[in-house]
């Protein structure tokens, strides 16, 4: 019989991921894929592989609740960055930004072999949770930004754009029937920020048809994530028994108020996906930072996001397209603190995978956008470990430091309470108990 692996993460200070203080000179004792102890005054057994972590901050692995892994983060106009191995590289660079669990949040066809090959260690990278598919209204969001991005063929047959309740009900049923970890749904007539379209004025789902979504959801035992943009369409899916809105308000602050109030008394959740108007929009210069971020991201998306026929490019010269964008982050980040403030649970997605949201890299810039927002550094992390996973259904096993739960950890030199960059200054990543080291892995 195979000896089980034990390892002690000795002297660090401890973020457990519930919000309480920290706790210095920890132990984290880790048996095979699991945490056996937690505590100040834990023995460390003979033998054990000791993990000096005097001076360093011990924390949960980060989760990003909102991903799209079947897109690449870049331009959209390499062919390269279609192929599986910057997929690959993506899944990896997850892992080298302390993203140990992700949820990818629609159109991705490989998902059950995808899970499967991370489960088994065949691909690196982090816990993949998904939803696998989607359902919109006819010719709405998303179609448009997946023709854009040069993704439409690839996942048109995972998009439902249901015309009736029944329709609705039906790819319900098909989800369940694929064991996807929840339903994602698009209820908005906004395309942003997928196509250059801020303030479009597609079409919403039919009211009988949301309401049929939400229902057969909830009868097959699946969480419904909602696409939205105004505070009337949050209103409508928080009204009609959704669970979590995928994105927060970002085109008004009248009536995000009250919203937020039914939302807290309803208990809906909601992710924070900042990053992406950032990224997507260039309101920021270090996302095209290349050289800072060669081999953590996949060169093929570094590379095709500055050739001229990229997404990126033609977003950049739209007029008035960069003015509006930043508006639209400050309307967020406004109604973030709403939000909070109300009592809801804002949870980390940075909704990487469209053109410009850099998969793992977006992770400590969301982080940092929510302090900016008015969350402190301990709510920020709270809201990327234990609330993210309790958001993506994984609460049980994933995001706090305690006995019994996976040993999904980072080792930081610094403390990302007195600073949130310090995240970024990772030393170590456990996975399950096993030890990765950042600066040896490669996205290419």
């Amino acid at each position: 019989m195979a000896q089980v692996m034990r390892k002690a993460l000795v002297g660090g200070r401890l973020i457990d991921g519930n919000g309480g203080l920290p706790l210095n000179d920890a132990v984290v004792l880790v048996e095979g894929d699991r945490i056996l102890a937690v505590g100040k005054d834990v023995a460390v057994p003979t033998g054990v592989e000791a993990i000096d972590c005097r001076g360093k901050t011990v924390m949960p692995g980060l989760i990003d609740a909102h991903v799209h892994i079947g897109t690449s983060g870049g331009g959209g106009a390499d062919p390269r960055e279609h192929q599986s191995r910057t997929l690959e590289g993506n899944l990896r660079s997850f892992l080298i930004f302390g993203v140990t669990s992700i949820m990818d949040m629609a159109a991705q066809p490989q998902l059950a072999k995808l899970k499967s090959d991370l489960a088994e260690g065949t691909l690196l990278g982090p816990r993949l949770f998904g939803v696998k598919y989607g359902v919109t209204a006819p010719g709405s969001h998303p179609i448009g930004l997946l023709k854009e991005l040069g993704a439409y063929e690839k996942t048109r047959g995972f998009y439902t754009e249901a015309e009736s309740a029944e329709m609705a009900r039906e790819h319900v049923r098909r989800v369940a029937a694929d064991k996807a970890d929840g339903v994602k749904i698009y209820h908005s007539r906004s395309e942003f920020p997928g196509t250059m379209c801020l303030d479009c004025n597609r079409e919403k789902m039919h009211p009988e048809v949301l309401r049929a979504v939400i229902d057969e959801s909830h009868r097959q035992g699946l969480r419904v994530f909602a696409h939205i943009a105004w505070p009337s369409e949050a209103r409508e899916v928080v009204e009609a028994g959704g669970d979590v809105l995928s994105h927060p308000i970002t085109h008004a602050e009248s009536g995000a108020r009250e919203v937020f109030e039914l939302m807290a008394e309803k208990g809906v959740r909601m992710h924070s996906t900042m990053t992406r108007i950032e990224a997507y929009f260039g309101l920021r210069v270090e996302p095209f930072l290349r050289e800072d971020l060669k081999g953590k991201v996949p060169d093929a998306v570094l590379e095709g996001m500055s050739l001229q026929r990229s997404v990126i490019r033609r977003r950049h010269q739209g007029p008035g397209i960069t003015g509006d964008a930043r508006r639209i982050l400050e309307i967020t980040q406004a109604n973030i603190r709403r939000a909070v403030k109300a009592g809801v649970t804002v949870t980390l997605g940075t909704d990487s995978g469209g053109a410009g949201g850099l998969h793992g890299a977006g992770v400590p810039r969301e982080l940092e956008l929510l302090t900016e927002s008015g969350l402190t550094p301990m709510q920020a992390l709270v809201a990327a470990t234990r609330d993210a996973a309790d958001v993506i259904g994984q609460g049980r096993v994933l995001g706090t430091v305690e006995a019994g739960k996976l040993a999904d950890l980072l080792v930081v030199d610094g403390d990302p309470l007195r600073d949130i960059a310090h995240i970024r200054r990772l030393e170590k990543v456990l996975r399950g108990g096993v030890v990765h080291v950042p600066s040896e892995l490669s996205a290419n």
